[in-house]
């Protein structure tokens, strides 16, 4: 994205808030530290121009990101009766379903607001800000405040929510999505007040026992395929309700297997009541956006995913294998 298209589009936003009164706020759905962190920012941030706003998260946030400040502005699974919203933000949304059933709200808004990071995005709202370089959303976002005509900053508040996206998205500042300007970001929101301890504290050092019981059955199911280069882990609905766990409670268990030396792709798949959903990771040269996307899904180049509805999970997962195999046995 070029320099000029980012100030016209920045511009183009800034507008739209101040013009705007009623907005409406969601990230997509299963919302992780970067999609429910920049929501949370959004309606703050509109908070403090004097806008109403509705945040709206589907269909459940997790355990570990009940710390962010202002969670409990968020509606989870509930949508308003009569939806008469003026501005819709769409965070981290691909297409205009990512969200979840929101058409009752979209179909209503005078203004659609698309900002998104994924490699692979529709530009169906009124003004569109896509940035695949950029490591997360919450980097975006960042941006859009020094865009800002008032040189707004974050909050301490903001600045929190903001930083656990971009944590996250980078695993930690790990992955390859670490880019100069996402440590100058980082930088920028610790100077303004993120409580980094805290969110280290909660997200990475803190797990609940049904977690742990989940990621050791996991790991125990875990399966080395096609010279040891992919790894595939599957959990059915038997094995979440042994535990008394939920899909949900899975975060970050599909990256474990890439500190495999020699595994190239990972893949989590998981039996839920009404569909398969499968979690891709890659460790070096693989592209797992590609392998997604034949599915239907789509993400980023080391980090994506896919649904599946109507297939036996047998199905998916030999499906899967075929796809991931083509890929990996090109690996020297």
């Amino acid at each position: 994205m070029t320099q000029l298209t980012r100030e016209k589009t920045f511009a183009a936003i800034w507008q739209a808030l101040k013009n705007g009164k009623k907005f409406f706020i969601a990230g997509h759905q299963n919302p992780d530290g970067d999609s429910l962190g920049c929501t949370l920012t959004m309606v703050s941030l509109l908070t403090r121009l004097g806008k109403e706003s509705y945040a709206y998260a589907t269909p459940a946030v997790g355990s570990d990101l009940k710390f962010l400040p202002g969670l409990q502005q968020v509606h989870v699974d509930t949508l308003p009766e009569k939806p008469d919203f003026d501005t819709v933000i769409l965070l981290e949304c691909s297409d205009r379903t990512r969200g979840g059933n929101l058409e009752s709200v979209l179909q209503n808004a005078k203004t659609i607001i698309n900002i998104d990071h994924h490699l692979i995005s529709d530009e169906y709202g009124d003004i569109n800000y896509i940035d695949s370089s950029a490591s997360s959303t919450a980097e975006i976002i960042f941006q859009l405040f020094e865009a800002s005509e008032d040189n707004l900053l974050p909050s301490p508040e903001e600045a929190t929510c903001l930083y656990t996206g971009l944590e996250t998205d980078t695993g930690r500042f790990l992955h390859s999505n670490t880019t100069a300007e996402a440590l100058r970001v980082a930088s920028a929101l610790v100077a303004v007040g993120a409580d980094i301890d805290k969110i280290n504290q909660v997200i990475y050092f803190t797990k609940p026992y049904i977690d742990l019981k989940l990621l050791g059955r996991a790991l125990e199911k875990m399966e080395l395929r096609f010279d040891n280069k992919y790894s595939q882990i599957v959990l059915t609905r038997r094995d979440f309700e042994a535990l008394g766990a939920t899909p949900a409670q899975t975060q970050g268990i599909v990256s474990q297997p890439t500190m495999i030396p020699g595994v190239e792709v990972s893949s989590l798949i998981k039996e839920e009541p009404d569909k398969i959903s499968v979690n891709l990771r890659a460790r070096n040269s693989v592209d797992v956006s590609k392998i997604a996307q034949h599915f239907g899904g789509g993400g980023h180049a080391r980090a994506a995913g896919f649904k599946v509805s109507g297939k036996a999970l047998e199905d998916v997962t030999g499906e899967l294998a075929e796809v991931v195999k083509n890929v990996v046995q090109k690996i020297q």
